[in-house]
């Protein structure tokens, strides 16, 4: 299972990324059951190198894509600005915008099963070229 890792953030493009990156090559329980890739930007350097545009997680079971979901809640609650973070798997994308048990869930659900999260909480979905209702 492949899941890429995007940190949206309005100030200095990479910094949110490289922090999660840290986050979650400290983590044990991520770090024991995923691959962790940096995905650098190629075009524009900046002053101290490529730009971290991403993070590829690669693992093999749904327990490990559950730590890794609750990492990166864990991380991003710790954030002042409230970053917000998005996890791709194949066309499904889906929005970390809380950290609370219910959203996590929504989460696992949505990039697991493939199936959207109901309404009303904390894991939009985007799926390219479906309308969901």
């Amino acid at each position: 299972m492949r899941v890429r890792i995007e940190v949206e953030r309005d100030s200095e493009a990479g910094e949110g990324a490289q922090s999660l990156f840290k986050w979650l090559s400290a983590d044990p329980e991520v770090r024991a059951g995923a691959g962790l890739s940096p995905v650098r930007r190629a075009a524009a350097p900046g002053p101290m190198g490529p730009v971290l545009e991403a993070i590829e997680a690669v693992f093999d079971s749904g327990v490990q894509l559950a730590s890794l979901v609750v990492a990166v809640a864990g991380w991003r609650s710790t954030r002042p600005r409230r970053d917000r973070v998005h996890l791709t798997r194949g066309d499904v994308r889906v929005t970390v915008d809380r950290g609370d048990p219910e959203a996590v869930a929504r989460v696992l659900r949505a990039l697991g099963e493939g199936d959207a999260p109901e309404a009303g909480g904390g894991a939009p979905v985007d799926r390219p070229g479906r309308q969901d209702q």
